[in-house]
């Protein structure tokens, strides 16, 4: 589909939405690398330096459920002005702090989870906002551009990031993040079109553990979300290993300084900006599965690479590579999970589905920082390698199955 097509781009408040995106993961690129660099530059290790992102990412685990209840039960546009304002205070703390002197590892690890926190609550607002803007049967199109914008937040991000590294330290870098969280809050404010669509009131009395159950019991029993999640499930523990090592690799095996890493992290993210281009046709052309199974094979093989990488140009290449199949991945099998969802429950299967990929994101980020001390980072980078493989092997034959005609249709789900 041409991106002038886009159902979100060709919508006034789908691009507000997609800009707050944008400028949202802009702050998150720029702590991406500022975070860790700051731990490093303090004599941190390679754990610590892994722990950051394994932080970053376990309020999904502890805030997903409640996250996806708000998310169908309150107004979505006002989830994600609030969430990032409170982003915005947070990641003042560190640069306020370092007038003073080193901000400690606990307020860096505690700054990291208060900011992922926040960012659960938007993400779970945003699931059920794209499906009011153009309708669950568009999911998949609308979550690849949705993915674009990621994609230019993880470019300008950590190329920022690394310029004002070099420029006034890692530390007064995340000024940078808190502007774009403040960004963010004023471009929801101005969306107009109700996010709300699909509720039947009734959300505002149904009792929030019933809510949280019935979203589970949508991933359980329908066959596509089902398969989808399991496929989310092993690519993200295999491939996270080695994506929460991404800077110690760069940095301490490597060599490279922080402009050069900031380019490389640059340049993986700008392959996310092609996925839309493509990602809809080959979909419908070759089925969700196949392009599914594909996808991974070379996230796979590009992990490989770039553990045996020697230097700044292959790295760059591997690591593009690596991004390219990842962004497509992310948004196959998001859009085709949420294909099978209701609307009133898109928030909380959503946020739910991604609750679980990041428990596997999570226990994939903290083997990979374990591991870092005992086998190197390139040895964490050929294990990530082999278990993303693995992965494909386990759970691609379910999503397969779904391409034929007789996969199970999309229906409403009862009433509780």
């Amino acid at each position: 589909m041409p991106l002038r097509n886009d159902p979100l781009l060709a919508d006034r408040d789908g691009r507000l939405l997609l800009a707050a995106q944008a400028l949202d993961v802009v702050g998150a690129g720029v702590s991406m690398i500022a975070l860790p660099w700051l731990v490093l530059d303090h004599g941190g290790t390679s754990t610590q330096a892994g722990l950051i992102f394994a932080l970053s990412v376990f309020p999904y685990v502890v805030f997903g459920l409640p996250a996806g209840v708000i998310g169908d039960r309150h107004s979505r546009q006002k989830v994600m002005w609030v969430s990032h304002a409170l982003q915005a205070l947070v990641a003042l703390v560190i640069p306020l702090w370092a007038f003073a002197g080193q901000p400690p590892l606990a307020i860096v690890l505690v700054a990291a989870f208060a900011i992922g926190t926040a960012r659960v609550f938007v993400d779970a607002a945003v699931f059920g906002a794209v499906a009011s803007l153009i309708g669950r049967e568009r999911f998949t199109q609308g979550q690849a551009t949705l993915s674009a914008s990621w994609a230019f937040g993880y470019f300008a991000g950590p190329a920022i990031g690394g310029v004002l590294i070099g420029l006034v330290g890692p530390a007064f870098a995340l000024l940078a993040e808190a502007i774009g969280f403040l960004a963010a809050f004023v471009l929801i404010l101005l969306i107009r079109r109700d996010l709300d669509a699909g509720r039947t009131g009734e959300e505002a009395r149904e009792p929030a553990l019933a809510m949280m159950k019935e979203g589970l019991d949508v991933i359980w029993h329908r066959p596509r979300v089902r398969a989808y999640t399991w496929v989310s499930i092993g690519w993200n523990l295999g491939a996270a290993m080695s994506a929460a090592l991404i800077v110690p690799l760069l940095r301490e095996t490597l060599g490279l300084s922080s402009i050069e890493a900031g380019v490389v992290l640059g340049i993986g993210a700008v392959m996310g900006l092609i996925v839309p281009v493509f990602l809809g046709r080959l979909v419908d052309a070759q089925g969700s599965g196949r392009v599914t199974a594909g996808l991974a094979l070379l996230s796979s093989g590009s992990i490989l690479a770039t553990a045996a990488a020697p230097g700044f140009l292959i790295v760059t290449a591997t690591n593009a590579v690596r991004s390219f199949s990842d962004y497509a991945i992310l948004s196959t099998v998001i859009g085709e999970r949420q294909k099978g969802v209701p609307d009133r429950l898109q928030a909380r299967v959503g946020i739910t589905g991604r609750m679980i990929a990041v428990c596997a994101i999570a226990g994939g980020g903290a083997i990979g920082a374990f591991l870092a001390d005992v086998i190197g980072v390139r040895g964490v980078f050929i294990v990530s390698g082999l278990g993303v493989a693995i992965a494909v092997i386990l759970t691609i034959p379910r999503v397969l199955r779904l391409d034929r005609p007789d996969k199970e249709p999309t229906v409403e789900l009862p009433r509780r």
